[in-house]
């Protein structure tokens, strides 16, 4: 038998738990209620992913998965290769998406706050 403390979600156990491949006698596993609790706040939920844009000509797609937390540029706006459309954060990290080429943003399929996935269209430039 192993006496170990185990987090979930926040809460502590203190469990013991028996080793099936050892040669100790079996017994039963006890169980105690938490140690201690997790503080408590309002509940968090993730933002839900934004609709899938199919890749048409001319779209960027997200190299990663992240939220979009600022359209830099807005629709119309001529750029050139390496100016920042969109910035991004994943893992608490911000990306920004720049213009792969010198064009016009002509359409920009996500909002701020979005879930965004890798290979997602982000904005088109033509």
């Amino acid at each position: 038998m192993k006496h170990l403390r185990i987090t979930v979600e926040g809460k502590s156990y203190d469990v013991t738990v028996e080793r099936l491949d050892s040669e100790e006698p079996a017994s039963p596993a006890s169980f105690v209620q938490p140690v201690r609790a997790a503080a408590a706040g309002a509940p968090v939920t993730a933002p839900k992913p934004a609709a899938k844009t199919a890749a048409a000509p001319g779209a960027v797609t997200s190299p990663l998965a992240g939220i979009v937390k600022a359209l830099d540029v807005p629709v119309g706006t001529k750029v050139k290769a390496g100016d920042t459309v969109i910035t991004l954060e994943a893992m608490k990290m911000y990306t920004a998406m720049n213009a792969p080429t010198d064009g016009t943003v002509t359409a920009i399929h996500v909002k701020v706050g979005d879930a965004v996935d890798e290979d997602q269209a982000l904005y088109t430039l033509s």
